[in-house]
């Protein structure tokens, strides 16, 4: 009977340090390739994350009537596996924002786009080395 006391001070050490290693953030820092299929093809897109804590900054690069321009990611979180950010893009008057949410596995994303006219896009990522 002694054999309990133990076994249940185990069960409440893995149940209390279960939740912590969950809830260890992804790393992001690095550059990603997304890529996004729609009825136009698959469309890549490049991102330069740097992340410090649950903070992520980073850019894109994007193409204009003008060329390729740079756009800075804004509000960039990491939240255990989870990352979000929104980019916002100015055409003339007009600005579009759209909200990235994916979840990181080791090198790899999956998430969704939202923001723009199609509802939610789903993309794939992959960090490059």
């Amino acid at each position: 009977m002694r054999r309990a006391p133990v076994l249940a001070a185990l069960v409440a050490a893995v149940a209390f340090a279960a939740p912590a290693l969950a809830q260890s953030p992804a790393n992001v820092t690095g550059t990603w390739e997304l890529s996004v299929t729609s009825q136009r093809g698959t469309r890549t897109m490049t991102f330069t994350f740097k992340q410090d804590g649950s903070t992520l900054t980073g850019t894109t690069m994007m193409r204009s009537r003008e060329g390729e321009d740079t756009v800075a990611i804004k509000d960039g979180k990491v939240d255990g596996n989870t990352v979000t950010w929104t980019v916002e893009r100015t055409f003339g008057q007009r600005t579009m924002s759209q909200t990235y949410k994916a979840t990181v596995n080791g090198d790899a994303m999956e998430g969704t786009i939202s923001g723009g006219r199609g509802g939610e896009i789903p993309f794939k990522g992959t960090r490059q080395k």
